[in-house]
């Protein structure tokens, strides 16, 4: 086998392995919305915003209070799934937040909880990669990825 065949075989292995990776996260996304999920999640960490990492609600305040946010500061969050914790800081905090999200499902969640918190032109929910933003160089005070694996 030859090189490029060896390297168009292992390129093939990432594309299925990232097709199911979407999958999978679209369906954990799919499930975290029912009670018993949402449940646990309240008890375990202290929200209740479909999370599917692990940060608890006293690790978002300290990220909020280091990064020194508040009214007229704008977060992204990158790889924010149903938006924990950056809906979250900008409920409590006042801050506007940018989510980024590559699953369509978290994304949809993620705009949901923005209805329901009324958070309305301070929240956005893009799909999309930390690779490439559609965002303003400079428009950013933070950024926070939290149980994203880089």
């Amino acid at each position: 086998m030859s090189v490029q065949q060896t390297t168009s075989a292992r390129l093939s292995d990432v594309v299925v392995h990232s097709l199911i990776e979407t999958e999978r996260f679209g369906q954990r996304y799919a499930v975290s919305g029912e009670a018993a999920p949402r449940t646990v999640e309240l008890e375990a960490l202290g929200s209740d915003y479909r999370a599917t990492g692990y940060t608890t609600r006293e690790q978002a305040d300290d990220i909020g209070r280091l990064l020194e946010l508040g009214p007229g500061s704008v977060l992204l969050d990158i790889g924010a799934g149903c938006g924990w914790p950056g809906l979250y800081l900008a409920t409590t905090l006042g801050c506007s937040v940018v989510s980024v999200d590559p699953i369509m499902e978290g994304c949809s969640a993620a705009l949901d909880r923005i209805g329901s918190d009324d958070l309305g032109p301070r929240a956005l929910a893009l799909l999309g990669t930390g690779e490439q933003l559609p965002i303003r160089s400079g428009s950013i005070d933070a950024i926070v990825h939290a149980d994203v694996m880089c």
